[in-house]
């Protein structure tokens, strides 16, 4: 059960201390990002998507990078984290992780319920001709359904796609928002935006702890919409009718919301906002294919250099055993245990036992004896029981010099100066 416990506390630490890495490292990521985007106004928002999409699988790996290298450099100081916390909040942190990729696992799971559910209730419905080729264009075809379960235009399943439009919305739509509609939601298809966005989810269940990709996600979210919009404008160059189509769907889905996401509903309006005016408003000067390509291509490059730099950088929070923890779990009683008073630098602590026995009188010389009493008038040594045990801290040489360390004994008063020599110790009594 011990060994339970002491595993389940050191995987604990461990993930604990590399999910702050991860958090700090994500966070110093995004912000050199996004601070690039803002000088960068004539990326188009495909290109945009490109480069978020590159920090998301940049931020995921660093969740495990840490893991890994300590797994492989055992050897490596304690002492590079800039702060210590005990082991005990790792446990809180992992608990309170779990407990969240729970909820939002189940919450994945029943959207998937509900949207099976909704397919199977959906009733496909004829088209035009011309609205028949476009459903067949490219490489995913969809099929045109309705149902009143959905309150907007929607594109749903993985393997065989179905675009989904509420009955009373249709009714509304002229033949070209009709077009425009079924243009923005090809275009997802023709993206695998539905892919991606899966990706997203399970991200955010594995990782919910870490604000920077939510973050990451939400920006996934508005350029991906955008990147459909232009789309759309380029394939049929009605900017004020493509505007007009938009503001109707934002009028019939906040209808039907109004009542139970009020606040959702705002929030969706405020973006809906932000892309009339960007599709009204005069087209911006964006960048041609070469340059944005290459641009693309540069922040990914930086972006993959600062994320290994990053991972190599040592930990900011590392979570460690109290020492009374340490001293309970040792074989040794509690009272002949002692700390050690200097930690070298360049070796990794380790408990070790050192057994100091009764001095054998046969083993004093008679050369000596001046200089033994003269130190025993200096300093008088307490008599010692046979077999008193004396933990001492262990050092695990990194560097090849050798390193002094002072131990004392709380149960004798005694110090003593160990230095590693090969595959032992050299223990001298001071």
């Amino acid at each position: 059960m011990e060994h339970v416990t002491n595993t389940i506390m050191l995987v604990s630490a461990a993930a604990a201390g590399s999910l702050v890495s991860a958090i700090v490292e994500g966070i110093v990521l995004a912000i050199a990002v996004s601070l690039c985007l803002r000088l960068l106004p004539g990326i188009r928002p495909a290109a945009r998507f490109i480069i978020w999409t590159a920090v998301l699988f940049t931020v995921l790996p660093l969740h495990v990078l840490p893991l890994i290298r300590s797994g492989s450099n055992t050897s490596a100081p304690i002492h590079s984290n800039a702060f210590h916390l005990d082991a005990r909040w790792s446990l809180v942190i992992a608990l309170i992780w779990g407990v969240l990729s729970l909820i939002r696992a189940a919450q994945l799971i029943r959207s998937a319920i509900d949207l099976r559910r909704i397919v199977a209730g959906a009733t496909p419905i004829a088209t035009e001709p011309a609205l028949s080729a476009l459903l067949r264009s490219g490489r995913r075809s969809a099929q045109l359904c309705i149902s009143p379960d959905v309150d907007r235009p929607s594109v749903v399943c993985f393997f065989h796609p179905r675009i989904l439009l509420p009955p009373a919305l249709l009714e509304k739509l002229s033949p070209q928002e009709l077009e425009q509609i079924l243009l923005h939601e090809m275009e997802h298809l023709r993206r695998r935006d539905d892919w991606t966005n899966l990706l997203q989810k399970v991200s955010l269940i594995l990782f919910p702890l870490n604000p920077v990709l939510n973050w990451i996600e939400r920006r996934l979210c508005i350029e991906r919409e955008l990147a459909c919009d232009d789309r759309v404008l380029h394939l049929t160059t009605a900017r004020k009718a493509y505007a007009t189509c938009l503001t109707n769907l934002a009028e019939h889905s906040l209808l039907r919301r109004s009542a139970t996401l009020a606040l959702g509903a705002w929030e969706e309006r405020s973006e809906l906002a932000h892309r009339v005016h960007r599709i009204l408003r005069r087209p911006e000067h964006t960048m041609g294919r070469t340059p944005a390509t290459l641009v693309t291509g540069t922040l990914i490059a930086g972006l993959l250099g600062g994320a290994l730099t990053l991972a190599h950088s040592p930990q900011l929070v590392s979570f460690t055993p109290s020492i009374h923890t340490s001293v309970q779990s040792s074989a040794a009683p509690a009272a002949l245990i002692s700390e050690p008073v200097l930690h070298p630098q360049g070796f990794s602590p380790t408990l070790v036992k050192a057994v100091m026995p009764e001095r054998q009188q046969s083993a004093v010389t008679t050369k000596p004896r001046r200089q033994v009493s003269q130190i025993k008038t200096v300093r008088k040594q307490p008599k010692r029981r046979p077999q008193n045990l004396i933990v001492l801290t262990g050092w695990e040489e990194v560097s090849p010099q050798p390193r002094l360390t002072l131990t004392v004994s709380e149960s004798t008063g005694s110090s003593f100066a160990t230095v590693p020599i090969g595959d032992g110790w050299l223990v001298i009594q001071l």
